[in-house]
């Protein structure tokens, strides 16, 4: 009797084991999908008037075109580069938007291959110790190329990105974004050096209309 109550019992827990859903692990989105998720969010900040920066004519003009005017999706413009910290950082003050002058840290140089072109840009970190907490312990990475003025903002566009642990660094340009100075006036955005000017022409990320 104790056997059969035994039988039973276990029975009752395999059939309800059964119907319940198996954990899955959730797949890791691709590279692109990472891109197309940046992209997503940052035209949502700029769409929600809790958030935006816009004042309410350029949010209604933001919004008749649904958001950000983005480059497309393109893999080939997520290159990794080899990275060189520098063993003694130097201190840079860049001119910026306004009259302010914005110290940074040169962290090291990131050297990779775009569009048959080896290019190389410095990368930087800021020396301010009261950085929004979302930009802690990341690298600024500031750039202009042959696309700057006429097909994006001429100030340059920006990239954030993880301190590497080794010797490369990812770079994805589909995550360029434009400085807030592109779409509103009363800020004071960093110039790039001119060290980070690229002769090429970067199609990705952000865009004018």
């Amino acid at each position: 009797m104790l056997r059969t109550a035994c039988l039973l019992i276990s029975w009752i827990v395999l059939l309800s084991c059964a119907g319940r859903p198996r954990p899955t692990a959730t797949p890791r989105p691709t590279a692109i999908q990472e891109a197309a998720n940046f992209q997503a969010e940052l035209s949502a900040t700029y769409l929600d008037p809790k958030r935006t920066i816009l004042d309410s004519t350029k949010l209604a003009k933001l919004q008749e075109l649904g958001g950000l005017p983005f480059f497309p999706l393109d893999p080939a413009y997520r290159v990794v580069a080899a990275f060189t910290p520098y063993a003694d950082p130097e201190i840079v003050r860049l001119p910026t938007s306004s009259q302010r002058m914005a110290e940074f840290r040169v962290y090291g140089r990131a050297s990779f291959t775009l569009g048959g072109q080896v290019l190389a840009l410095d990368v930087l970190e800021t020396t301010n110790p009261n950085v929004p907490e979302e930009y802690a312990g990341l690298l600024f990475l500031p750039f202009q190329d042959a696309t700057s003025g006429s097909e994006t903002y001429g100030g340059g566009r920006y990239l954030d990105l993880p301190k590497p642990e080794g010797d490369k660094l990812m770079i994805d340009f589909n995550k360029a974004y434009q400085p807030y100075c592109a779409y509103s006036d009363g800020f004071s955005c960093p110039v790039p050096p001119a060290q980070n000017r690229l002769p090429v022409a970067v199609r990705a990320g952000v865009r004018l209309d």
